[in-house]
């Protein structure tokens, strides 16, 4: 079976990077100062999660769209200050018999109209000769609001409009052949980026009941309860980690993980066993057990998932077909620092699956201890309109025979008596924020 990944996301031009490249093969730990980009980047991916669908760039990026709003900042705040217009990219590697990878790359005006100017795909075969063949190109016309597309050297006997993207046209419609690859390549680049799925949990819309039927995962983890309903029946042995794992975090005793129902059984809140006599349900759980909650069953169902589509039958037989990134900003927020080992082994555990890459930003230092050497180069600092990974940083290695990472980022314990040594890392402790 092939499965694709999205494999990494370039910030050509967009809000504070120019030409930045944050690599998503499997994991990916951002940290750096408050306000160097890391929101930013998760921005980025939102964009093109959205770009890849039918909908027009309007309504898209500033309309009320599945029910999340505007993008953050509105489509004016995407492009970089003073500009009028953004460009991203990413690739999607597809692995099988014979791997290859589709470079997609767009840019998009935001003022005084929303629409694309230039739009590029790219099919580049793996390997020793790594020949790269364009599968198409579009190009925007001012005067009739179009894009005229190039498939190869040959003009396509269509056009689309420029208030939509030709990505998300190709990969919906019929081609006949010899263009037939390339509405698969689109369709694989538009469903890869679709499946982005971007996490903020919000404890306080997880406390009440919920239809036992809503299964699609929601970005704060509103359903939690009937996720967790379901993967009791679908999946029972991750429902016992998950079981595991509340009794490990939870402040209290805790029995056994449970439901109270409503409506005649239709709808469901999770609950805690805490003896033959005591229960607590989600409207008394704290915000950061809820907050756990949410994050592990989001990790433990990425790889299972399909697109975080789950049909009442059990597992989603789709799954295999197209990867997944499941993004997850400020991961530490509300738990412990005792419990960040822990997280971070579900981080982990979820990233090393097929297909599957997980992105999260932190400033823990618990959590930053707990990914170890072993993860070094996962770990990307957003600085200066760039993102860099760790050990690739002036001054990395004086500085990490000095203490751990966590310590190093929370408290700059590195420097040194002497001037010369001070020098030596004192860039590296101003990109990740420790001074």
């Amino acid at each position: 079976m092939k499965t694709s990944r999205l494999t990494e996301l370039r910030l050509t031009r967009f809000k504070s990077f120019r030409n930045a490249v944050v690599p998503l093969d499997g994991l990916a730990v951002l940290t750096g100062r408050n306000s160097s980009g890391k929101s930013n980047v998760f921005d980025a991916l939102d964009v093109l999660s959205r770009l890849a669908t039918p909908e027009r760039l309007r309504d898209s990026l500033d309309g009320r769209r599945r029910g999340g709003g505007p993008v953050r900042g509105g489509s004016r705040g995407l492009a970089p200050y003073g500009e009028t217009t953004f460009e991203l990219g990413c690739t999607v590697r597809v692995d099988g018999e014979d791997p290859v990878e589709y470079l997609y790359d767009i840019e998009v005006e935001v003022s005084p109209d929303i629409r694309v100017v230039r739009e590029a795909l790219y099919c580049q075969e793996t390997g020793p000769a790594m020949e790269q063949s364009p599968a198409f190109l579009a190009q925007g016309n001012d005067s009739t609001q179009m894009n005229s597309i190039m498939i190869g050297e040959s003009k396509a006997p269509f056009s689309v409009s420029a208030e939509n993207t030709a990505l998300s046209f190709l990969g919906s419609v019929e081609i006949d052949s010899p263009d037939q690859l390339l509405a698969e390549a689109a369709a694989i680049v538009a469903q890869a980026l679709r499946d982005v799925v971007i996490i903020a949990v919000d404890a306080s819309r997880m406390r009440t009941y919920v239809p036992k039927d809503s299964l699609s995962i929601e970005p704060d983890m509103a359903n939690l309860s009937a996720v967790a309903h379901f993967m009791k029946d679908g999946y029972p042995s991750l429902f016992d980690r998950l079981e595991t794992l509340t009794r490990d975090v939870a402040g209290c005793p805790v029995k056994s993980l449970d439901f109270v129902t409503a409506d005649e059984g239709r709808e469901v809140m999770l609950a805690l066993n805490e003896s033959e006599t005591s229960r607590t349900d989600a409207r008394s759980m704290s915000d950061g057990l809820l907050r756990f909650l949410g994050i592990a069953t989001a990790l433990l169902l990425a790889p299972r998932s399909g697109g975080f589509q789950m049909p009442a039958g059990g597992e989603s037989s789709g799954f295999g077909a197209f990867g997944q990134v499941l993004a997850i900003e400020e991961i530490e927020n509300g738990l412990h620092p005792s419990h960040a080992a822990r997280l971070f082994e579900l981080v982990e555990e979820a990233a090393g699956q097929a297909g599957v890459s997980v992105i999260i930003t932190t400033h823990s230092p618990a959590l930053l201890d707990a990914i170890g050497g072993a993860h070094a180069r996962d770990v990307l600092v957003c600085h200066d309109g760039q993102v860099t990974r760790m050990p690739d940083l002036p001054g990395y290695d004086r500085a990490m025979a000095r203490g751990t990472l966590g310590r190093v980022v929370s408290q700059g314990l590195l420097t040194g008596p002497a001037e010369e040594e001070r020098a030596d890392y004192s860039e590296f402790l101003r990109l990740i924020g420790a001074q």
